[in-house]
């Protein structure tokens, strides 16, 4: 009852490769190829994004600080305003005209 190995073409082990196996070796290399390429290129892109998106950052934060100086800025103008407005209605005090302004030089 001893049964003798399979070997060659019955066992299903050929030992020259055949044209079947080039193009699966080529298919399986092409496909290594383009998965490599798009990961390149995705990093690449994801990089460019991540510039883009560090560049608007900074763009947003001089915005931000800019918005604050105009907001003190206005601030001022409304409290001028409204000091202008005590001293005209509690105070009856007016704007003079150019011919009561008196300049004085230091000489």
């Amino acid at each position: 009852m001893g049964r003798k190995p399979l070997t060659g073409k019955r066992a299903g082990i050929s030992k020259a490769p055949t044209t079947r196996m080039w193009i699966c070796f080529s298919l399986l290399l092409a496909g290594l190829l383009v998965t490599g390429l798009s990961i390149v290129k995705s990093t690449h892109v994801s990089r460019q994004r991540l510039n883009v998106l560090q560049r608007l950052e900074q763009e947003r934060n001089a915005l931000q600080v800019e918005w604050g100086r105009l907001l003190l800025e206005q601030s001022s103008l409304v409290a001028q305003g409204k000091v202008e407005e005590i001293a005209e209605s509690e105070l009856d005090m007016q704007m003079p005209s150019m011919k009561e302004v008196v300049v004085f030089t230091g000489d």
